[in-house]
């Protein structure tokens, strides 16, 4: 059998709020089956309520998720812009190659930045993701046993 190759953890999470996965999980009928559940033994309108107050929290989860990536993108175009505009700014002698080869250098320098930050924010990511993992394994040993 193949090896499976790595994947990025923090994706693989992320899908697992997609819109048709999460219509899944909070199907009144799926549920019902997955518990055992017989019609009539089922408090449908406390299922709805919880099964609505989980969403919500999903939904509140990635407007913060959205929200940060945002603001990581911001903070790698205020690099950029920060770094580039300070290489062109002392650019104002020198033969067209200097000028060139010291602006080039400014934005090699600010993507270098730019991915330290993206690779810091991966890593955080990968560590919630890790946190949350832990405790879902956790939830699902108590229910089965």
């Amino acid at each position: 059998m193949a090896k499976k190759e790595p994947t990025d953890n923090y994706a693989e999470f992320m899908r697992f709020f997609s819109p048709a996965n999460v219509s899944k999980m909070f199907d009144p009928q799926a549920m019902a089956a997955q518990f055992s559940v017989k019609p009539g033994q089922l408090d449908a309108q406390d299922t709805i309520q919880k099964a609505r107050d989980k969403f919500d929290a999903a939904a509140k989860a990635n407007e913060a998720v959205a929200v940060s990536y945002r603001d990581l993108m911001e903070k790698q175009m205020r690099i950029f812009r920060d770094v580039t505009s300070v290489a062109a700014d002392h650019q104002t002698s020198g033969s067209p190659e200097d000028i060139a080869a010291s602006y080039q250098q400014a934005v090699t320098r600010a993507l270098e930045i730019m991915a330290d930050l993206s690779e810091a924010a991966r890593d955080a990511n990968n560590q919630a993701y890790d946190a949350i993992k832990s405790e879902v394994d956790k939830t699902i040993e108590e229910l089965k046993g």
